[in-house]
């Protein structure tokens, strides 16, 4: 019997900081960037990449890696952005594409942040982040990111 209890007070415990903690439960995945690895947060869906680092005191030390399943075009805001950051797109293959500084906007309008081209991956790191960003990898594990994406 004191088995059964504690099988369901694990069980709310664990329900309870689920939905606690929902901020930090980012999808992490391992990849390269300049053949180096590094493990960015995964923006997979329409709401998660709508979402990105919105209202967080800090970006993550990898960054976040947003997905398309299809080529995109059009550009980011910061929108509720609190701190500065550097976005990197990057087509298919995994070559970067464009890589520019942006800033906080908390009131409309906010500028928009557009390479010019089509992209599949953006990646946003900390405006003092130093890494050339010239490549991402390994393209067998951004094939199955794109799969994933929705």
């Amino acid at each position: 019997m004191r088995w059964v209890v504690f099988a369901v007070v694990a069980v709310a415990v664990a329900a309870g900081s689920a939905g606690a903690t929902s901020r930090v439960d980012a999808t992490v995945t391992r990849l390269t960037l300049d053949g180096v690895a590094f493990r960015p947060e995964l923006a997979l869906t329409s709401e998660s990449r709508a979402r990105g680092l919105m209202n967080r005191r800090k970006a993550p030390a990898d960054g976040m890696l947003f997905v398309f399943h299809e080529p995109a075009r059009g550009g980011f805001w910061m929108k509720n952005t609190l701190v500065p950051l550097t976005i990197v797109f990057f087509d298919v293959s995994g070559k970067r594409v464009r890589r520019m500084s942006m800033v906080p906007c908390r009131e409309d309008p906010c500028k928009i942040y557009d390479p010019g081209r089509r992209y599949r991956f953006a990646l946003e790191l900390r405006a003092t982040d130093c890494r050339a960003a010239l490549r991402l990898g390994p393209l067998s594990t951004l094939r199955r990111l794109v799969r994933r994406a929705e």
